[in-house]
């Protein structure tokens, strides 16, 4: 059997109003723009390489922040196959007996969206097995481990001819990543299953724009997080206890509107490239079941905290964590 590291790129609307996405909906949130995958030898070393472009046929343009990190645009993607035409031509590169690996879950739902909208599904895969999951239960980290972050660990430099954000080379730091694993084989027991893809929309749901600020405790006392909305009256709310850390950039908290009972409280935490943390809001009606996460892990997080403090004096750094997350912003159902 040969492994085989796989890495994707997408496009997105320009905006949730925009005609494409109107037409599409959540059905197509994110389109494929490029397979990258990189295939191992017997001594788990790189031994070939693929890239496809992939031409946009619904979200023609290309997002900004797309173009910016991944140096792709319309112009690179012109007279690219389309979806199923890369998906075929990476199939038939890939032969026979051989397992997809990927660094984290993100692709494998955007891949199996647009395989399930391109009306691929007579292209049969077999399961694609986490690497990132693997490293982080191997080294007992946490939270999962970024690559940039997992490369550093490793001791393992980025080749300045090779920006990461682009598939093909992202696979191979990937792959060079999983080279560094005690027991790689072990990956098996790791398969993926692709999770539905949603667009929250307005109106019950309130969510910001991002706000910078110079580290992750000025954000959390700030009134962003102090004082949420909520997202049916716009009445400004009142926390029910702390926030709880549910990863190094995500927070969760409930707080209560007297008209519209229990508001679920989400931030969410990016590095900008100044390097100032970036907080994103967002709010929700909450459901008893969150009410009862919440206060729970409330509990228990006072707990953890004691006994941290107890053996080590000080608590840890969350602008450290942060440094290190594992940052998906994918939005899953």
């Amino acid at each position: 059997m040969t492994y085989i590291v796989l890495d994707l790129e997408w496009n997105q609307p320009i905006s949730y109003q925009s005609r494409p996405y109107r037409e599409v909906g959540d059905k197509l949130i994110f389109e494929m723009i490029q397979i990258g995958a990189v295939r191992l030898g017997p001594d788990l070393t790189p031994a070939e390489a693929i890239s496809i472009p992939i031409a946009p046929t619904h979200y023609l343009r290309i997002h900004p922040r797309i173009r910016r990190m991944t140096g792709l645009d319309s112009e690179k993607l012109a007279g690219a196959p389309n979806f199923r035409e890369a998906l075929l031509q990476f199939t038939s590169w890939c032969g026979e007996d051989y397992t997809l690996l990927t660094w984290g879950c993100d692709d494998i739902s955007v891949l199996y969206q647009n395989i399930a909208f391109f009306h691929c599904e007579d292209i049969l895969l077999p399961p694609l097995c986490d690497i990132q999951k693997l490293f982080s239960d191997v080294h007992h980290l946490k939270d999962r481990s970024g690559l940039k972050a997992a490369m550093e660990m490793m001791g393992i430099l980025p080749d300045e001819s090779m920006a990461f954000h682009n598939a093909l080379y992202d696979a191979w730091y990937t792959s060079l990543v999983f080279k560094t694993l005690p027991d790689p084989s072990a990956v098996l027991d790791y398969p993926q299953k692709p999770r539905q893809l949603i667009h929250a929309r307005k109106g019950a749901r309130e969510k910001t724009s991002g706000e910078a600020f110079d580290s992750v405790q000025e954000a959390l006392q700030s009134e962003t997080a102090i004082h949420p909305v909520c997202p049916r009256c716009g009445r400004v709310l009142a926390l029910d206890g702390e926030y709880i850390k549910q990863s190094a950039d995500k927070y969760i908290a409930v707080a209560k509107c007297r008209n519209h009972g229990r508001i679920l409280i989400r931030l969410r935490f990016r590095i900008d490239e100044d390097g100032k943390r970036i907080l994103s809001r967002s709010t929700a009606p909450a459901t008893s079941a969150n009410v009862a996460y919440v206060h729970t892990k409330q509990l228990q997080m006072r707990e953890r905290q004691a006994r941290w403090l107890e053996e080590h004096g000080t608590l840890p750094d969350p602008d450290e964590e942060l440094l290190n997350a594992d940052q998906s912003s994918m939005p899953f159902d």
